[in-house]
């Protein structure tokens, strides 16, 4: 919430709710503060998400070097069109796995296609993280 308050107005929802108000920006899988109190499965993680959220000190997501260091192979679907993941992100995450990395690119599938197809996708991709099948991208 910290960051979307950064962006401005545009990204307020309160701002959006009236009608003929502009649209509400999507944040894709997102949890909200007020979450805690209006779910109720959510509330006795209510005090743990208010310490994460207060923490301003993250080191680094990814350790770029030890990626590139590691020895499995992995084989990842990446949705040409994702609502939630820009393509190029995962490229770029791709590439610092280098060679041991097999990158699926299709429209065939949203964010949600080990869910919807699940046999099919998992199947696929265990095979290329095998050398098995080539790339379908």
């Amino acid at each position: 919430e910290r960051v979307q308050a950064s962006l401005g107005e545009g990204w307020d929802y309160t701002t959006r709710l009236e009608p003929g108000s502009p649209p509400v920006q999507l944040t894709g899988e997102m949890v909200y503060s007020w979450m805690g109190d209006d779910y109720a499965w959510l509330r006795p993680l209510k005090p743990a998400a208010e310490l994460l959220a207060a923490k301003e000190d993250w080191g680094p997501l990814y350790d770029a070097v030890a990626l590139g260091r590691g020895g499995a192979k992995v084989a990842a679907l990446v949705s040409f069109e994702d609502i939630y993941v820009e393509r190029a992100f995962s490229e770029a995450t791709g590439a610092l796995l280098g060679d041991r990395a097999s990158l699926w690119i299709t429209n065939e599938f949203q964010h949600s296609g080990l869910r919807d197809q699940p046999a099919l996708v998992f199947d696929r991709l265990l095979a290329m993280s095998k050398g098995e099948l080539a790339i379908p991208s």
